[in-house]
């Protein structure tokens, strides 16, 4: 049977049978790929302690068709890299898990995504780093991963007409997903006009996610602690249009700050 050898990320693990495991797996290439690990659960199981989220492993499986769809089978695999602490803190686990989620998302069988391990890599290499506060990093790597996929919503400027997009009441300015972000008060008219859903969103919580989302991985290291009024805001709009995109509710969210 054809095999294929790559770096993997367990983003989800199953039951399989009385002693096996059914993992889906996020390639380096950018691929979702499920695989069974037969005789995962037994004592003297090769894979004991080897399949756990969160750490950065390199795999080798086969199909039986050759093609990179469907079940696979793992043959073998070892550890690159292992991040323990990640289990240890509640609110990194919790933000650990929603971002597997949201690679799992945006993950698929028939197509690579290239750029989305090293996205995803990143944010639980960050999780991992004590000196870090992981509400700040999910909502980078958030942030990051709608602008790969190319969903970022516009931040400051209007979405449809690309011009300066002032607020349309004091401290909120017009948004819609459906538009892709922030609108000025014409383009709002109009998307009102065309059917489109159209509310508004507190500009302070916008400039803020604008801000994050240019700082550097270095620079997030020096930002001052946001307000945890502020904080809650921003994973709610973050969060919201995810899961506009999405299509679906994101059962890791909402990461309470």
């Amino acid at each position: 049977m054809p095999s294929f050898k790559d770096q993997a990320l367990v983003l989800r693990r199953f039951p399989f049978g009385e002693s096996s495991l059914v993992i889906h797996t996020l390639t380096r290439e950018g691929r979702r790929v499920h695989l069974v690990a037969r005789g995962a659960h037994r004592a003297k199981s090769r894979y004991s302690g080897l399949l756990d989220l969160f750490d950065t492993l390199e795999l080798e499986w086969s199909t039986s068709s050759g093609q990179t769809g469907g079940l696979g089978e793992l043959r073998g695999g070892q550890l690159v890299t292992r991040r323990r602490s990640l289990t240890r803190d509640l609110l990194r686990y919790r933000a650990a898990l929603a971002g597997l989620e949201l690679a799992g998302r945006a993950a698929r069988e028939e197509a690579a995504e290239p750029g989305l391990f090293r996205v995803v890599e990143g944010l639980l290499d960050h999780l991992d780093d004590p000196a870090r506060r992981p509400q700040v990093e999910l909502l980078a790597f958030d942030l990051e991963l709608l602008e790969l996929l190319g969903l970022a919503p516009s931040l400051t400027l209007c979405a449809s007409c690309g011009g300066p997009a002032p607020e349309v009441q004091p401290g909120r300015a017009a948004f819609s997903a459906g538009r892709g972000g922030r609108l000025c008060r014409k383009c709002a008219g109009e998307a009102r006009d065309d059917g489109a859903r159209v509310g508004t969103l507190r500009t302070d919580v916008l400039t803020s996610a604008a801000l994050l989302k240019e700082r550097t991985a270095a620079e997030r290291l020096t930002l001052p602690p946001p307000p945890d009024g502020l904080l809650s805001s921003l994973f709610e709009f973050v969060d919201r249009f995810l899961e506009f995109h999405l299509e679906t509710r994101l059962r890791t969210r909402p990461v309470s700050p």
